[in-house]
């Protein structure tokens, strides 16, 4: 049974030009999902195999993507299924931004351990499937610390002061003027895929 959200293996077996799209196979069934090339990760060439997750059925066409949060959720709860069987970490979110290089996935460690540490390795073959970077963030339940973690790779102790407004749903972090740039990113890209990861405003400003 195919649904919304399933992680799919796929072979690419035509081009159709029409739809802008690539017509794939799932090998042992008779499911034959449509790729839009706006949805893809990279280019592919019949007979390429690649992974996707479901994102619409419409009276029976199964549409695709590699382009989705709950894609990129999906994928890396799939490279951590050993951990996670273990009962050591939960992937809780993910956040991407069209055409963006990388993307941030939270995880949650459940052993008083360090999720992004003892995921790492699981992670290594990722770039077989997809050309962005995949970030790891420190999910925690404190808000101020979970804000830090979900800056990275921009250094921890470049921030100097969190100030949360919960009931505007915002964060003001004032971190070292030398270390500004790096979190705010290229073009403003970390802070937004860190906001929205958190699902609230986070804003940067140095303090002197």
């Amino acid at each position: 049974m195919i649904k919304v959200g399933y992680l799919v293996e796929c072979m690419v077996v035509k081009a159709i030009p029409d739809y802008d799209s690539y017509l794939t196979m799932i090998p042992k069934t008779g499911f034959m999902p449509l790729l839009p090339k706006k949805y893809a990760t990279r280019k592919y060439r019949i007979g390429d195999s690649l992974i996707a997750s479901v994102h619409e059925i419409n009276d029976g066409r199964i549409i695709i993507t590699q382009r989705s949060a709950q894609f990129y959720r999906k994928l890396t709860e799939f490279f951590l299924t050993p951990l996670i069987r273990q009962g050591r970490i939960k992937v809780r979110r993910a956040a991407t931004l069209r055409n963006a290089p990388f993307v941030k996935v939270s995880v949650e460690g459940l052993n008083n351990e360090d999720p992004v540490r003892i995921s790492l390795p699981y992670l290594r073959d990722l770039k077989q499937y997809i050309d962005q970077t995949v970030t790891l963030v420190e999910y925690s339940p404190d808000l101020r610390e979970y804000v830090i973690n979900s800056l990275a790779p921009a250094p921890r102790n470049g921030v100097r002061k969190v100030i949360l407004f919960k009931e505007l749903r915002e964060a003001l972090v004032l971190v070292d003027p030398g270390y500004l740039g790096l979190f705010l990113g290229k073009g403003g890209l970390n802070v937004a895929l860190a906001s929205k990861l958190l699902k609230i405003k986070i804003k940067i400003e140095k303090e002197e």
